[in-house]
């Protein structure tokens, strides 16, 4: 159950959930988040964004709306 909650923090905050299947790492979401929720993963051929700290989301929706790939939907 411990295991399954980091994971639901990773993709979703109580406003967004993230799908990063759909992200191609434009980094443009980064730049919009007022809290700096969004963070990245930059593997060599795994490169997508994540949530870093779910609880500091404010809920702006900045994200949903700059993202040109659909990686984010409103909970």
């Amino acid at each position: 159950m411990r295991r399954k909650n980091e994971i639901l923090n990773k993709i979703s905050t109580p406003y967004v959930w993230v799908n990063p299947r759909r992200c191609r790492a434009c980094w443009i979401c980064m730049d919009t988040c007022p809290k700096q929720v969004i963070g990245k993963v930059g593997f060599l051929w795994h490169k997508h964004i994540i949530i870093k700290n779910s609880t500091d989301c404010i809920g702006c929706k900045k994200c949903i709306k700059v993202c040109p790939y659909g990686v984010f939907k409103e909970v």
